[in-house]
Order: structure tokens, then sequence, then C-alpha cells
């Protein structure tokens, strides 16, 4: 957790007292306490966790104050995935353009997204979107494991739905779910290709879309990762994978990989959605 986030969830101006952060901590604490919430144990339990988190970091800065802004914690990193995530500490950041309704909602976000971007990034580094790869060895290990933490952020992100919050941060909690959900059928296609059965041509447009717009998700949420593929803009990558898939769509419609072509596309305009939204647009 950094210390900006930490300042969002006590919902504290940046120049905040110590006795502000107490009675912000004190306000949260008989609104979020499991004590207070029998019906929602789980969630005040994650809400209270980041809460006390939050308040140690501020604590520890109004003593320090010339002291760096605190690194991740293990605790706040995907268990085999990058020291950092951009995308979901850019992503959350746009719920913090207003007072937010609810003070442990971009905490909750960030352990839903990362756990999320945690399977994506398994994913990739494994090179799972290989569909023959993924019963190799360790590599059929790492698929079930990067399936399953997208699954498992995926519920997260249910939870937090129930949250009464702003239009505008619902219709960005919905978009990053649809891009979620998108993602997780695009790494559910399991369809080998066979030469012999007559698709070569459909197959080659389809795969160039789908390499393209891997490509480009994977360069966009990890930059660690990007040094793997040649670099475009990412306009430039997502009109390719658009004219690749459309063209499986016109030109080859009695194929039979249109069923995963309209998965791609979803997964296409998904992702183009959120991208926007990340960028404020």
């Amino acid at each position: 957790m950094t210390l900006n986030t930490a300042y969002r969830i006590l919902r504290l101006p940046s120049n905040a007292t110590r006795a502000q952060l107490i009675t912000a901590y004190r306000k949260l604490v008989k609104r979020c306490h499991p004590d207070f919430n029998a019906a929602r144990r789980e969630w005040s339990h994650d809400a209270m966790t980041k809460i006390n988190h939050a308040y140690e970091l501020i604590q520890l800065h109004l003593v320090q104050p010339q002291r760096p802004e605190p690194v991740p914690s293990a605790s706040d990193r995907p268990a085999s995935g990058p020291e950092r995530q951009p995308f979901s500490e850019e992503y959350s950041d746009s719920f913090t353009t207003e007072p937010a309704e609810d003070p442990a909602f971009v905490a909750l976000f960030h352990e839903a997204a990362d756990t999320i971007l945690s399977g994506i990034y398994t994913y990739y580094q494994y090179g799972l979107q290989n569909v023959y790869l993924r019963h190799e060895g360790v590599r059929r290990f790492r698929y079930r494991t990067a399936v399953k933490r997208v699954r498992d952020g995926l519920a997260q992100l249910k939870q937090i739905e129930q949250l009464q919050v702003s239009d505008g941060r619902h219709a960005r909690l919905v978009a990053f779910t649809q891009f979620a959900t998108a993602f997780l059928h695009s790494m559910l296609i399991d369809k080998y290709h066979h030469p012999a059965d007559g698709e070569s041509s459909a197959y080659r447009h389809y795969r160039a879309g789908s390499e393209s717009l891997d490509n480009v998700i994977c360069d966009e949420l990890f930059d660690e990762l990007s040094a793997m593929h040649v670099q475009t803009s990412v306009a430039g990558s997502l009109k390719i994978s658009y004219h690749e898939l459309m063209t499986v769509l016109v030109k080859h419609s009695s194929s039979d990989w249109i069923p995963e072509t309209i998965i791609k596309l979803q997964l296409l305009d998904a992702f183009t959605r959120v991208t926007a939204m990340r960028n404020g647009r």
C-alpha cells in the first residue's frame, strides 16, 4: 500500500494532523469493524485490515515526515507477480476524483485488481496464451493457478459491487469487471489448430489478431514483460488486432474459429474501454 492510497482510504488531506488521523480512524472503526457488521464479516475484516494498515503508514509518516514513501509490503503484492502493478494503481486513481462514499472502496478494489492482475501476469509470464504449452510440466500448474486467481478476483469484485458508490465509480468498476471477465473467457479457449482441417486461412488471421491483442495487453499492464515484444503503439496494435479478427468474421463466416474470434473481439472491446477510463478519457 502506498502513502497516497492510505490517505485516500482514511479520507484525509495530505496535510492532516495526528488528531485528525485519530478521529478519522475511530469513525471508520465504528463503521467497518466486524462487531458492527455481523452480516458482512468477510467484507468488514478485509476493510479493517486495509484501514489498520493505512493508519499505521500515516502515523509513521507523521512521526518521520522526511521518510521516503513506504515500499509496498509482500502482502500488498501478488504472490508470483511483478513487484509493482501500475495498471491497478492508475486505474484506482480514477476512483478518487470525488469524495468516496465508502472509505474502504479503493482499498478493496486494489486487492481484487491485484489478484486478477497476478493471474494475468502468470499467464503471460509463462507464455500460456500458447494453448500447446498449457499441458507441459510446470506450465500446467501455472495455468490452473492463473485461471484461479482471475476467478477469485472476479468474486471479490462482485462483493464490491454491493457497496453504495457514485454512478461514475460504478461505471469504472463495471468496465474493469467486464475486462476481467472477457480475459477469463479468453484464457479458457483451449482449441487447437489442425492443418488438415482446411481452416488454415481463417486460423492465420485469428492467430495474428490474438497475438497482437495479447502483446498490447501484456505491454500495457506489465512493463517488465514488454521487452519480450516488438514495441508498437497501443492504437496501432489494437487496430491490427481488430482488422485480423474482423477478417475472420467477414471473409470466413462459416469457419469453426468464429466463436473464439468473437471472444477475442469482446476482450478487445473491454480492454479498449478500460484503458480509456484508466487514462481519464
